[in-house]
């Protein structure tokens, strides 16, 4: 299990910096806000950062189901390696 935990941070859209400027320690944006980046100064909209984040998550997530997928089909094949009846393509 310990394959499945990742961390993912948000960047800076222009910089790629993990840093922002926060106003205060537990500050939460809304969604359609904007942070400022302390790298560089711009100003990146929350929405599309989160929406870059989930799409990397996803990425990860199919990524590991394709590799579950092969390791089930390669124990299946070792399992029934030799029947008369089973066969695999």
């Amino acid at each position: 299990m310990e394959e499945l935990k990742k961390s993912i941070g948000l960047r800076c859209t222009f910089c790629h910096s993990v840093l922002f400027a926060l106003p205060h320690e537990n500050y939460a944006p809304l969604n359609g806000s904007l942070i400022v980046c302390a790298n560089c100064g711009h100003e990146n909209d929350v929405t599309s950062l989160i929406l870059v984040v989930k799409a990397k998550a996803i990425n990860i997530a199919e990524d590991y189901a394709d590799k579950l997928i092969d390791k089930f089909q390669k124990d299946l094949k070792k399992a029934f390696k030799g029947s008369k009846h089973i066969k695999f393509k």
